[in-house]
């Protein structure tokens, strides 16, 4: 088990999923809950609104939209999401759905290349030749 302090109130705590305390998680799951709730009733509310109005910071507000928790419109005024790549503007995430598409490809490229290079590592490997344990000439 690992034991971490939580960068919220400084706390002590064992490590398990998040990196906030219990105390802390259950304090950060109410805010999103309160986030959502006020997006529901107000649908083209940009960040800087939600904040304002929630009362939540707006990079709380971010960081639920990196997560992939909450999704706002493109364009709205505290300004779009950025892929991280490329820097196209995105609705909620990291990455833009090309650089998303991209980085998966090229991740199964290379593992398909390992298991293959760690084939022919095997093939070049000494062998056993058993054929002689086999005779019974005697």
């Amino acid at each position: 088990m690992e034991v971490r302090n939580c960068p919220e109130c400084g706390k002590v705590f064992t490590y398990i999923r998040t990196n906030l305390c219990p105390e802390c998680q259950k304090k950060d799951d109410e805010d999103f809950r309160v986030v959502r709730a006020f997006i529901a009733r107000n649908p083209g509310a940009n960040v800087a609104t939600v904040s304002e109005q929630t009362g939540i910071s707006e990079k709380k507000i971010f960081r639920y939209i990196k997560e992939g928790r909450l999704e706002f419109g493109i364009g709205k005024a505290s300004g779009p999401m950025a892929c991280e790549v490329c820097g196209a503007p995105i609705p909620s995430g990291r990455l833009c759905k090309a650089c998303s598409d991209k980085l998966a490809s090229g991740l199964k490229k290379s593992i398909m290349e390992e298991n293959k290079r760690a084939r022919e590592e095997m093939k070049k490997g000494p062998r056993m030749h058993t054929a002689d344990l086999f005779d019974n000439k005697n």
